[in-house]
């Protein structure tokens, strides 16, 4: 059983044919790069797949099937979507956060699709729940944040946080969509392992769209290259040379950035300088300003919870 599984999916914006035709299987437990330059259908590619989008009316629309079960199929969105989705986490370029609540709270809203719904819009989630919430948050590194609001942590913490909604949800797909585009070099290098991480060890099925081709070599093996709505190259990561590009974008191969940053992926990672380590945060320091302190003390009793078991 495929984890997603594409046919001669279709969708048109007006008269800009956004995808044409695309054919594609993702097998369980891969880790791909979709490549392409801005317009080329990748983002539009990663929504079809949630079902945030729907294709073309009709046949001529195609079908998308995720874990073996149609999402879509002719443009109209299959009666299991809702179910799917709960199955599939989304990583977006903005984080997705709501900045006002703290860190913890959006992180374990990842358990809504698990919850009775009248209990995740009064947003009453279980001492159990948010226990998972901040296991997750240790796992990515942030879990000494977890009482600051969202809206003042750094884009690459907002990102790994948004990592850790993931796992919280238990999703087995995991599509990020531009997710290290907002961030700087070290900040995009910690997101980019996280989800080689959870690919790694928790078997995890990864999509993810890059512009930077670096970040596609170093921790993906197969790529997927788009242009103008369509798949151009469906093959190992190893090809993707300077002269590779030329042939298949042209001058737009200058938007994929190729800076050789990484050399071999098999190369250990480059020693930190002037007394760092490599996994120290070296993004731009926020002010630290808590959420309301009815919830930061419900948030710090639940940390106290996770470091005692």
């Amino acid at each position: 059983m495929a984890a997603v599984e594409i046919q001669q999916l279709t969708k048109t914006f007006g008269k800009l044919r956004a995808l044409n035709g695309v054919d594609l299987t993702i097998q369980p437990g891969e880790m791909v790069a979709l490549i392409g330059a801005s317009g080329s259908g990748k983002s539009t590619l990663i929504r079809h797949v949630a079902g945030l989008l729907r294709s073309d009316a009709g046949e001529r629309g195609g079908q998308v099937r995720v874990l073996g079960r149609t999402m879509q199929s002719g443009g109209h969105l299959s009666p299991e979507a809702r179910r799917l989705r709960a199955e599939i986490g989304v990583v977006f370029q903005q984080f997705n956060l709501v900045h006002r609540l703290p860190l913890l709270i959006n992180v374990v809203t990842g358990v809504l699709g698990r919850i009775p719904t009248w209990r995740g819009c009064l947003g009453l989630f279980t001492r159990e729940e948010k226990l998972l919430a901040m296991r997750a948050l240790k796992r990515v590194g942030m879990d000494d944040f977890a009482t600051q609001r969202a809206g003042n942590l750094s884009g690459g913490q907002q990102q790994r946080g948004a990592i850790a909604r993931c796992l919280v949800q238990q999703a087995r797909i995991v599509l990020a969509d531009e997710p290290i585009a907002s961030l700087d070099p070290a900040s995009a290098r910690k997101v980019m392992q996280m989800l080689a991480d959870i690919n790694r060890q928790d078997g995890i099925t990864v999509v993810v769209s890059l512009h930077q081709v670096d970040y596609a070599i170093r921790f993906c093996n197969r790529a997927i290259a788009m242009r103008d709505g369509e798949i151009v190259y469906d093959g190992a990561t190893d090809r993707l040379t300077p002269d590779f590009l030329k042939d298949l974008y042209g001058t737009s191969r200058e938007e994929l950035i190729l800076t050789g940053a990484f050399g071999n992926r098999n190369a250990p990672d480059e020693e930190a300088s002037d007394g760092e380590t490599p996994d120290e945060e070296t993004e731009e320091t926020v002010t630290s300003v808590p959420a309301a302190p009815a919830v930061v003390e419900d948030v710090r009793d639940v940390r106290r919870a996770a470091k005692a078991s």
